[in-house]
């Protein structure tokens, strides 16, 4: 008999356990959708058709998978890389705008529109300055999810490098504060920039 209710016993906290991690697992997946319909909620507030907030929504998401981890969404519209931020446009805009109060843990938008603010190294997915871009303030390897033709400004301190890493394993030194390239700037073999 105490054999059997030991084996009872072992097999109950076996099955709360796997409720409990059931639970647990559900919790995590319905909080991340409630976040991402509290964003697209957020959208809708500051102007957003229904159409434009989830397809902004969209791009994000899609933005969080190809950066597996490596971001946080913060805003409708932005992702925080732990020293940077990628600001993504609304769909049919040419380029990111603020969408809702500014959040005092990351920058806004504004930062690489029209132009890089001093102290910014600016990267943008399309030509001159157009498309979502990344706007890295603090010195850190940050990854291009991109595979388009793009621009990048460089208004750091003045004379600060930053470094481009490529799919084949190599680097270049790009040129030092202040430079920018306005256009034919191939996304596709670069993984990261260093911006210091």
């Amino acid at each position: 008999m105490y054999k059997k209710t030991r084996a009872s016993l072992a097999g109950i906290i076996l099955l709360t356990m796997m409720a409990l991690a059931t639970i647990a697992g559900s919790g995590t997946a319905s909080a991340a959708a409630s976040g991402r319909a509290g964003f697209v909620a957020e959208a809708r507030e500051a102007g957003l058709s229904t159409k434009q907030a989830t397809g902004l929504q969209s791009k994000v998401d899609t933005y969080l998978t190809k950066l597996a981890g490596k971001g946080t969404q913060v805003s409708p519209n932005q992702i925080d890389l732990k020293g940077a931020v990628l600001n993504v446009a609304v769909p049919g805009e040419g380029r990111p705008r603020q969408l809702g109060a500014v959040r005092p843990a990351v920058d806004n938008a504004a930062q690489c529109s029209p132009t890089a603010d001093y102290y910014w190294f600016c990267a943008y997915q399309n030509a001159y300055r157009g498309g979502d871009n990344i706007g890295m303030y603090s010195c850190g390897a940050y990854p291009i999810p991109w595979f388009t033709t793009g621009s990048w400004e460089n208004n750091q301190t003045r004379g600060t490098v930053p470094t481009a890493y490529f799919t084949d394993g190599s680097t270049w030194r790009m040129p030092g504060a202040y430079y920018y390239a306005s256009a034919g700037v191939n996304w596709s073999p670069v993984t990261q920039i260093v911006n210091c």
